[in-house]
């Protein structure tokens, strides 16, 4: 047993299985497959998961009733056979790993979407659908046929070498929708008080039961509270949680349901909700039954997961987006090693990317914002024999930068890094600061200061690179990630004393008014206007196209977009205002219909976006070594493509 964290470390008998810990993977896929069927990049993604140290790895969403449950066209089925070869070679891979593969197995009910259902959607009751055909209330005939389904469904998972299966009785799909008394009011014996609304999910477990044996085990996914008016809450979570007692050998509470079109921030934790959100569900559900109990929910802290299993609030922790930031995230924390793990952002870029309908369409591939390596798992997992030691000579202290010093490094590579400022962070420590939502941004800039100091890398604060620099260090290969510098707008008034940029906005000398103009509302000045409202500020945001934040990831935004929502008295955004000057007044601006407006205002904050430093990466370029460049400046963009670029600068340096 493990010493560090000895309760988190300690294994848990379910069934006829063991885990070797309480880390599970939370429900996910690799990049989404338009068959169904996985790749070798899919299988290499959930085999590094059962590389890093969790004890049991989750396939997410797989059907068991094509034809009728379908909410999208990428999901694998358990109704088609031909499917087994797959099932197969990814059990074997998280085998091979000393881990327990796992399935989550769901029908979409009334989220289904008639393009893959021959136009018709079974849900409880009859309703509006979600793409406009109108819900199917579902008779005794084929909720039998439904029920089988997943009782195939499970034995299919079984013959394929899984675990167990996860029943997705939760989030708004169909077994959940049953439970829910916004989607459930049949008058029937499926419907009215909580024992009618369970009478088909326990249909369902005691055919996937019959099917599957007495020890194999099965983990019900729900949700502990759908926090939504006329919703069921967490009471008739525990009622529902006592009928399952015996049935079921785990049970996962989770929460919200995707009826709320909000509901992706709470199912997800957003940066604006604490960790564990969802602790004190599965603590109350808990004290009811005798069934080990899963929390799930931006868990990330092995020392408040320890305490959690400790204290008896559950007995497994399900951790998704922190698995896919640094897979070897058990590993590190057993080994005692926590402060090496990469932390999640939170930024939910990863589930935005194809986060059907709300964004237009489906990208189709996995990508993490912190860790280079999501979506490229086979690739950088390849043996690739080490290059040649060479002298790196990085400039820029900023994420991109620092990601290329430590890749380089890792490669073997004598590495020089190179920073103006008396620290490193670059553009981070100008986005990191004491607002709440920007801890976990703050954790991952600690996190990459701290490797940097770790590694045989030579950091050089307080030195401006030049041509006579590089001559003297004489390197084989420069990386050039000097950032960007921000936009200044042609308007009237914008050198006034009162009017400050977005680089000065940690300035310790630096004092805000009580009213605050923000002039461009994207994803910085959006964040910032509302960290000044946080502070008691009164805040007007200014931006001049149709929508605020148009360059952040859907379920960031929807989070941002509540926090505005609850500051209405002192945060005060608008859209398709063009400005036209600042003075004493205030800023001067006209509206989509050309109103003149005047906007009150002891400070203006400049956000209009970044501009590369073009000028100053050609001086800095030579012919004497190999010159790369990275993030900001090439062209302004995220920590995504700093942190991407810096990643492949220093491999291939």
């Amino acid at each position: 047993m493990s010493t560090n964290y000895p309760h988190l470390f300690r294994p848990l008998r379910i069934g006829n299985v063991t885990l070797k810990n309480r880390i599970a993977t939370a429900p996910m896929g690799s990049e989404p497959n338009t068959s169904g069927f996985l790749s070798e990049q899919n299988l290499a993604a959930f085999e590094n998961r059962a590389k890093g140290g969790a004890a049991i790895v989750t396939r997410g969403e797989t059907l068991v009733h094509a034809h009728t449950g379908s909410a999208h066209g990428n999901l694998c089925n358990l109704d088609n056979e031909g499917f087994m070869p797959s099932h197969l070679q990814l059990t074997d891979r998280i085998h091979q790993h000393n881990a327990l593969a796992n399935i989550e197995i769901l029908h979409s009910g009334a989220r289904a979407h008639p393009q893959y259902t021959n136009g018709i959607i079974y849900g409880p009751s009859a309703q509006p659908g979600v793409y406009g055909v109108d819900v199917t209330p579902m008779d005794e005939d084929i909720m039998n046929e439904i029920a089988d389904a997943f009782a195939h469904g499970a034995y299919v998972a079984k013959f394929g070498g899984f675990d167990m299966v996860m029943i997705h009785g939760g989030h708004g799909w169909l077994l959940s929708e049953f439970l829910s008394p916004l989607y459930n009011t049949r008058t029937d014996k499926y419907g009215g008080s909580i024992e009618n609304r369970a009478r088909f999910p326990l249909m369902v477990i005691d055919r996937i039961r019959k099917a599957v044996g007495p020890n194999f085990p099965i983990e019900i996914r729900i949700s502990g509270d759908e926090f939504m008016e006329g919703g069921y809450g967490i009471e008739d979570a525990i009622e529902f949680a006592k009928m399952l007692d015996g049935k079921v050998d785990l049970i996962h509470v989770s929460a919200t349901s995707f009826r709320d079109v909000n509901s992706g921030c709470r199912m997800f934790p957003s940066a604006f909700l604490p960790h564990g959100v969802n602790v004190y569900l599965a603590e109350a559900i808990k004290k009811h039954v005798k069934t080990p109990i899963a929390t799930v929910g931006a868990l990330s802290d092995p020392a408040e997961m320890e305490d959690i299993i400790a204290s008896g609030k559950a007995d497994v922790i399900y951790v998704g987006r922190q698995i896919l930031a640094d897979p070897e995230f058990p590993n590190k924390a057993k080994a005692g090693r926590f402060d090496e793990v990469r932390p999640c952002v939170r930024c939910n870029h990863c589930l935005s990317l194809d986060f059907v309908p709300y964004v237009d369409m489906c990208s189709g591939i996995s990508q993490c914002v912190v860790n280079p390596e999501v979506g490229r798992d086979l690739k950088e997992g390849m043996y690739q024999p080490k290059p040649q030691p060479k002298k790196v000579l990085v400039i820029g202290g900023g994420p991109g930068g620092m990601q290329a010093a430590l890749k380089a490094e890792e490669q073997g590579h004598e590495v020089i890094l190179v920073e103006k400022a008396d620290r490193l962070g670059g553009m981070l420590n100008v986005a990191v600061h004491d607002v709440s939502f920007k801890e976990d941004l703050g954790s991952y800039l600690q996190y990459l200061i701290r490797m940097v100091e770790r590694k045989a890398i030579q950091v050089r604060l307080n030195t401006t690179a030049t041509p006579e620099l590089i001559r003297e260090i004489a390197p084989d290969t420069v990386v050039c990630a000097v950032g960007a510098e921000p936009i200044i707008p042609r308007i009237p008034g914008v050198d006034r004393e009162n009017v400050v940029k977005v680089t000065q906005l940690r300035d310790p000398d630096l004092k805000f008014g009580e009213k605050v103009v923000v002039i461009g509302g994207g994803l910085v000045g959006c964040e910032e206007g509302l960290a000044l409202a946080m502070e008691g500020k009164d805040v007007t945001v200014l931006e001049m196209q149709d929508k605020l934040a148009p360059d952040a990831p859907i379920l960031h935004l929807k989070a941002m977009m509540l926090e505005y929502e609850k500051r209405t008295e002192n945060l005060h955004p608008y859209t398709e205002v063009t400005v036209t000057s600042i003075e004493d007044d205030g800023v001067h601006a006209k509206d989509k219909d050309g109103k003149e407006v005047i906007y009150p205002a002891d400070t203006v904050l400049l956000s209009v976006g970044m501009r590369s430093k073009i000028d100053e990466v050609e001086k800095l370029r030579t012919n004497d070594a190999e010159f790369i460049t990275v993030g900001d400046c090439i062209k302004p963009g995220k920590i995504l493509q700093a942190v991407s670029g810096g990643y492949f600068a220093g491999k291939y340096a």
